[in-house]
């Protein structure tokens, strides 16, 4: 899968985003899809440009994510509040450990 720059880099952003919301580093990421320790810092980096689809299919089951939430092809289309509701659903089933955890990323977000 080869991205247009921009793409690359926002699909690098969310995998860091996916993998730190998992609680796994870079090397427990990599041996959960079989690749060398250090390939997901290869990916996150950009040194890896093309990331072959069975990898990217590897990556979102490790991550327990769709590979649409990985490429960010979800939620395009949809209105504020269809994108509301589904966020208030999902978060209603997030325990709070987990819902702490997305709270400091909304608000690391909100910073950029």
């Amino acid at each position: 899968m080869s991205l247009h720059p921009f793409d690359g880099k926002q699909f690098r952003a969310r995998l860091v985003l996916f993998r730190d919301a998992k609680g796994l580093t870079q090397e427990e990421l990599s041996a959960k899809i079989g690749k060398a320790y250090n390939y997901v810092s290869r990916i996150e980096t950009g040194r890896v440009k093309t990331v072959p689809y069975e990898v990217l299919a590897k990556l979102a089951l490790a991550l327990d994510v769709t590979l649409d939430d990985l490429l960010f092809v979800d939620g395009l289309k949809e209105t504020p509040e269809e994108i509301r509701s589904r966020i208030n659903r999902w978060l209603d089933n997030v325990d709070t450990q987990k819902l702490r955890q997305y709270y400091r990323l909304l608000l690391l977000l909100a910073e950029r």
